[in-house]
């Protein structure tokens, strides 16, 4: 900078007194951090930039710095652009600052192309910046035709490398186009830029979201390095493809390497043993968590609180949640939202109302927690007092699932005119949870003509789902219109959608026991029927009579008893009573939703055998103890 009088600048947010170049660096440094957090410092930046812009010529460091200072805020992105065509002396860096800080937003992603196309040159952070911003906005198939045009230009050569290659995975990752993901493969192996621990990284990402599990591992096993964060995708990716066996098996591979665990990695596969039941596998994983030490965070330990609120047991999750030092914002809502599934609202609400003393600010997914409390235990006041508290006092925007959870809460109550209403008039467009919580209500209540709306719109969303077709056949068969049910039938055979077969399983030892139906497979099927037997001539004397309401098919009383006596959640129970030492809790999961006769009939064995019986449906949890249930019989 030439010797010349000190810039001196007062400004409300900002002050500064500068005489030479290195003084301006530093108030630069020091003011982009606080204009990237704040708009107020804006006017303080156009000062500074207006400042340099009288030293004549100013460097090209110093026009770059002015520039990414500028692009650092929506605010004051248009006076970067406006500066760049004013500068003197640019380099192929001033052009890269704004590319990238346009392709930020979706709004500056074309201004970001018709800068790039000006660029008198491009290197590969030219490159790299306007393929991410395309994949990252929705435009991936673009952003692979400036891949392939940047491969055409013979200037563009150094460009290629493991970096634009990166972001050319990244764009055939969000396409989902498998073909293009191998052909950059085949690339960078050509190239020689697959040494890169990052591309090998993008390489199985792409391959696994592109549903080619197989092909990520084979790129994982030729990996020159793999750390603890390539094998911690890896084991995600087999959960996430729902092959949850060999994700297993590989995070014990990964154990016997030496390669210790993080948080992220016992995170994840505690996930796992929730979503698939591994309840045994999820103690030892705890266990082995516990003595390693590195679990010691609110990430992994919010994940150990959902494994074992997945699991009906919320006493573990409880003490595992008041062991935490310091819970944070994920840690409480995991809580509330457990409690809401394992039929505990007050807890629930309770633990809404230690999460807001304790200082946090209730997000969007916190909400969902505790309307879904609400709908479960049907506190219609309380649930709608809250849904208006979301926007009006927290200013968050509603979004479809809240919306969800309160037509779930309506519908149940049977206050269909009120849910009709909230879904002609919602701001935001209703989901599949949504139509499917209406559809519900209409099962418990009756309402056919409102069903028949939900299941209309289900059948736009997911017209393979035969969950839809199926409680609508049950709607109509229990008010009697049993052609629309032949219809409904007639239409699902037509299209090819088979109904999925219910199924339970229980846990006992070191192996699963899963049961269908009228199943008589299992080698001591005949011990299961005969306690059964023997529980329904007591139930009897207790009064009980079978709801045949339940089974759907127009055939003789008798037989409609026979059918659902040996449902398959009955049979889990009766085999967790003989298998499982007296007077230890039985837990059964579910594959779909407990029948209203099944559901008073394990209340009733609950009492007779005096047993805690808990089952998990594909709704919630229900929690059996001395002839009643959690659920208030409200579910």
């Amino acid at each position: 900078m030439p010797s010349r009088a000190a810039i001196r600048m007062k400004h409300p947010s900002f002050s500064v007194s500068v005489t030479t170049a290195s003084q301006l660096h530093d108030a630069i440094d020091r003011l982009l951090p606080l204009l990237r957090a704040d708009a107020s410092h804006a006017s303080a930046a156009r000062a500074i930039a207006a400042a340099v812009a009288s030293f004549r010529p100013p460097s090209t460091l110093l026009s770059n710095r002015i520039l990414h200072l500028l692009s650092s805020h929506p605010a004051t992105l248009p006076d970067a652009v406006a500066l760049l065509s004013s500068l003197p002396s640019t380099d192929v860096c001033s052009y890269n600052t704004l590319v990238a800080a346009l392709g930020r937003s979706p709004r500056g992603l074309a201004n970001a192309r018709a800068l790039f196309d000006q660029m008198p040159r491009r290197d590969h952070f030219s490159w790299s910046a306007i393929v991410s911003a395309h994949a990252r906005h929705g435009q991936p198939r673009a952003a692979l035709a400036i891949y392939r045009l940047m491969l055409r230009e013979p200037v563009s050569a150094g460009a290629d490398n493991e970096f634009t290659a990166s972001s050319a995975l990244a764009a055939a990752t969000a396409a989902r186009c498998a073909r293009a993901g191998r052909e950059l493969h085949c690339h960078v192996v050509r190239r020689g830029i697959d040494a890169d621990a990052v591309v090998w990284s993008a390489l199985a990402d792409m391959y696994a979201k592109c549903g080619r599990v197989d092909d990520a591992r084979s790129v994982f096993d030729r990996m020159p390095v793999r750390d603890v964060v390539s094998w911690t995708a890896m084991v995600e990716r087999y959960f996430d493809a729902g092959r949850d066996g060999e994700g297993f098996r590989l995070f014990v591979r990964m154990l016997r390497s030496g390669i210790q665990p993080n948080e992220f990695t016992y995170a994840g596969v505690l996930r796992a043993c929730a979503e698939f039941t591994s309840e045994k596998l999820g103690k030892q994983v705890h266990g082995r968590m516990t003595k390693s030490r590195a679990g010691d965070s609110c990430f992994a330990e919010s994940a150990l609180v959902h494994m074992y609120s997945k699991y009906g047991d919320m006493g573990t999750a409880v003490r595992v949640f008041r062991g935490m030092p310091k819970p944070d914002l994920v840690s409480w809502t995991v809580m509330i939202s457990g409690y809401a599934q394992n039929g505990q609202p007050d807890e629930a609400l309770h633990s809404f109302d230690m999460l807001l003393r304790s200082g946090f600010r209730p997000d969007h997914v916190t909400f969902v927690g505790v309307l879904s409390a609400c709908a479960h235990a049907g506190l219609v006041d309380k649930g709608l007092g809250i849904f208006h508290l979301i926007k009006d006092e927290y200013g968050i925007e509603h979004t479809a699932d809240h919306y969800a959870c309160v037509i779930d809460l309506l519908s149940r109550s049977g206050l269909f005119e009120r849910a009709e209403e909230m879904i002609n008039t919602m701001s935001v467009k209703p989901n599949k949870f949504l139509w499917a919580s209406l559809l519900g209500g209409c099962r418990i209540h009756k309402n056919v003509r409102l069903a028949r709306w939900a299941a209309e719109a289900l059948f736009e969303i997911e017209p393979e789902n035969p969950a839809t077709y199926v409680t609508l056949a049950n709607i109509y068969a229990s008010v009697g219109l049993f052609d629309e049910v032949e219809n409904t039938r007639r239409i699902m055979e037509l299209k090819r959608i088979t109904k999925m077969p219910a199924s339970s399983w229980i846990e006992v030892g070191t192996r699963v026991h899963v049961f269908l139906v009228g199943d008589k497979l299992h080698p001591q099927a005949e011990e299961i029927y005969a306690l059964l037997k023997k529980l329904y001539l007591k139930m009897r004397e207790e009064g009980y009579v079978a709801d045949t309401g339940f089974v759907l098919h127009d055939v003789e009383d008798e037989q409609k008893q026979q059918d659902i006596g040996y449902h398959s959640e009955r049979l889990a129970v009766a085999f967790g009573i003989i298998a499982t030492p007296k007077g230890a809790p039985i837990k059964v999961f579910k594959n779909l939703r407990i029948c209203g006769d099944c559901h008073t009939t394990i209340k009733l064995i609950s009492k007779i055998v005096q047993r805690e019986i808990i089952v998990r449906d594909s709704n919630r949890f229900h929690h059996f103890k001395n002839g009643s249930c959690s659920c208030r019989d409200y579910w």
